[in-house]
């Protein structure tokens, strides 16, 4: 916007003119703000309108793209199908395959699990008496004094 007195550029937002000094009235800033208004909605416009003719002109590119990849697409997923199927056939012949070892190890943890606290009770209540008997004499120490 320019001032209406000398047409220098005005400072956006200022009341008067830092070039001459002129002091804008409320009717020059009404008419400022309505002359931006008015380019703002023509800038808009104009880009809508350009935008509107640039997407019509692509259109039949990307029509034509997608029609020229549609078979493509189509044949891929019949292709892929069978594949899926395959790896998951094989996948749950692994899984039965394998259930028994799982069993098998399962049941042998299960095993060592229980021979080795078989194997550490005697140790722990060993244990677990020497530890009483020391809590034993310190009581009685303690008692003595």
């Amino acid at each position: 916007m320019n001032c209406p007195q000398c047409a220098a550029p005005l400072v956006q937002g200022g009341s008067f003119c830092a070039a001459c000094g002129h002091r804008l009235s409320q009717g020059e800033l009404d008419r400022l703000a309505k002359d931006v208004a008015n380019v703002t909605r023509d800038v808009v416009r104009t880009g809508a309108a350009a935008l509107d003719r640039a997407a019509k002109s692509i259109r039949p590119v990307a029509d034509q793209a997608v029609r020229a990849i549609r078979p493509a697409v189509h044949e891929l997923g019949k292709a892929a199908k069978p594949v899926a199927a395959e790896a998951v056939k094989a996948t749950k012949e692994v899984a039965r395959s394998a259930k028994p070892f799982v069993k098998s190890a399962l049941k042998a943890t299960r095993d060592v699990a229980a021979k080795t606290v078989e194997a550490a009770k005697p140790a722990v209540s060993k244990a677990a008496d020497a530890t009483a008997e020391a809590a034993r004499k310190v009581k009685e120490k303690t008692r003595s004094r």
